[in-house]
C-alpha cells in the first residue's frame, strides 16, 4: 500500500503507521437491528456530564475524550468509527450483558462465563473458535441494551500498527508529497468452527481503492538505527511481513551512497556490505520485492539470502541459512563489529535465529579444533553485548 500526505514529514527507519479502521456498513446494519436501535442510528448524539457528575473535581475522563462536543456525530457513526463490534469479547463483556438478558437461561449462561471454574468454557466458547461480539448477541438474542449505554459495553476500536516499508528516495513523490509504503499480509483464516475469520483492519485495507482516505498516524519505532550503523556494515533479517522496515534501510543505505557519489565523483561511498536474510513459504507467491533487491545490490553491497520453506520437501528458514553460511556472518558480525536487526513474528523465530548466531560466533574455532578459545558461553557473552550496545536490535510481534 502506498500512502501519501500533503505535509513534509521526516521519518526514519523503523518507524510506524498507525491505522484506525472501521466496520462495515453490514456490520453495523446488523447490529443496529439485533439490538433495535434502528430509529436512533442517524439521530444527532454528543458526549457530556450527566447532572450528577457536573462540577465535579473527580469527574472520570470521557472513554473517547476527543468525542465530546464533537460535531455531527451519530449512533451510526460512533459504532462505524469508533466502537469494536468484531473484537473477540473479554470476560466484563459477559458481566455487562447478564444485565441486559431478559431470558432466564441466557442470563445463568452469561453468569457462568464469569466463574473462574467455567475459565476453559470461556476460552473454548471466545478465543479457541475466534468468536465475535457480534456473533455473542446473535446467540444471545434476548440481550436489550439501552443504546446511551453503548459506550459502557462495547470496547474502544483501536489502532493497529504496521510498520513504514519505504526508505530514501521513496519517501516523497514527485509533487513533494510525504509518502508511506506498507507491507500488509491479509488476515483471512478457517477456525475450528468452520468459520472464516478476518483480521479487523486487514480487512478494512483490503476494499479501500484508491483515493480512500483514512485516519492514520506516525509513530516512532523502537530499530532507530544510527547513522553509523546505516553506513556500516549490517546484517538485515526479516521473515514475511517483517522484512518492511528492512527494505526502508536498505532505501536508506542507497540514499546515503547515492549522495556521496554526487559530492565526491569517482569514489566508493564509504558504506559497509549488507546481508538481507529473508525466508517466507513460497518464492513465486511470497517473495516481496524481488525485483528491488537486484537493482539495489548495484548502488550497495548488498547479499540477498533466501529461505522458502514449502518449495521443497524439507522445510528450509532463515536460521537453516545461516548455519549454511557461518563464516559470512561470523566476519561481518565478529571481524567487522556489524549490527544485526531482526524483524518478524514473535514466535519461535527470534529464538532460533539468536541460537543460529551463537553457533555461527564458535564456528571458526570449532573448524579449527580449538574449542577452548570460544566456548558456547563465551559466544552467548558477545550476542549479550552486542544487545547493550544496540548492535543487535529486534522488533517482533
Amino acid at each position: 500500500m502506498c500512502l501519501t500526505v500533503p505535509e513534509k514529514i521526516p521519518y526514519a527507519p523503523g518507524d510506524i503507521i498507525s491505522i484506525l479502521p472501521r466496520n462495515f456498513a453490514k456490520d453495523v446494519d446488523e447490529l443496529l437491528g439485533m439490538l433495535g436501535w434502528e430509529e436512533h442510528a442517524d439521530k444527532p448524539i454528543r458526549f457530556a456530564p450527566g447532572e450528577t457528575l457536573r462540577g465535579r473535581k473527580d469527574i472520570p475522563p470521557p472513554p473517547i475524550p476527543y468525542l465530546v462536543d464533537y460535531p455531527h456525530l451519530t449512533l451510526r457513526t460512533l459504532l462505524t468509527d469508533y466502537l469494536d463490534i468484531r473484537a473477540i469479547p473479554p470476560r466484563s463483556f459477559f458481566l455487562a450483558l447478564s444485565h441486559y438478558a431478559t431470558d432466564d437461561y441466557q442470563k445463568e449462561r452469561l453468569l457462568e462465563f464469569l466463574d473462574p471454574q467455567y475459565i476453559d468454557e470461556l476460552w473454548d466458547y471466545t478465543t479457541r473458535p475466534r468468536r465475535s461480539i457480534l456473533e455473542v448477541l446473535q446467540e444471545f438474542n434476548s440481550v436489550k441494551i439501552p443504546w446511551q449505554h453503548a459506550l459502557s459495553v462495547f470496547p474502544i476500536l483501536r489502532s493497529r500498527q504496521f510498520s513504514i516499508a519505504s526508505g530514501g528516495e521513496l519517501k516523497r513523490t514527485p509533487d513533494g508529497k510525504t509518502r508511506f509504503e506498507l507491507l500488509v499480509a491479509i488476515v483471512r483464516y478457517q477456525t475450528v468452527i468452520k468459520r472464516i475469520r478476518e483480521g479487523v483492519c486487514t480487512r478494512y485495507l483490503a476494499v479501500l481503492r484508491p483515493g480512500s482516505t483514512l485516519k492514520v498516524q506516525h509513530l516512532k519505532g523502537g530499530l532507530s538505527p544510527t547513522l553509523q550503523q546505516l553506513t556500516g556494515p549490517s546484517v538485515l533479517i526479516g521473515p514475511g511481513t517483517g522484512v518492511a522496515p528492512l527494505r526502508s534501510m536498505i532505501w536508506e543505505k542507497a540514499a546515503l551512497a547515492k549522495a556521496y557519489r554526487e559530492k565526491h565523483p569517482g569514489t566508493e561511498p564509504p558504506i559497509g556490505p549488507t546481508i538481507l536474510l529473508f525466508g517466507n513459504r513460497n518464492r513465486n507467491a511470497d517473495f516481496f520485492y524481488e525485483d528491488e533487491w537486484p537493482r539495489l545490490a548495484e548502488t550497495i553491497d548488498l547479499t540477498v539470502l533466501t529461505a522458502f520453506s514449502r518449495d521443497q520437501r524439507q522445510k528450509i528458514y532463515v536460521q537453516d541459512r545461516i548455519r549454511e553460511n557461518y563464516p559470512l556472518f561470523f566476519r561481518l558480525l565478529h571481524d567487522q563489529n556489524g549490527s544485526v536487526f531482526i524483524c518478524g513474528s514473535s514466535g519461535r523465530m527470534p529464538q532460533a535465529l539468536r541460537e543460529a548466531l551463537i553457533e555461527s560466533f564458535q564456528h571458526p574455532y570449532k573448524a579449527l579444533g580449538e574449542e577452548d578459545r570460544c566456548s558456547r558461553q563465551e559466544a552467548e557473552k558477545y550476542l549479550t553485548e552486542m544487545e547493550k550496545v544496540g548492535r543487535y536490535k529486534q522488533e517482533t510481534w
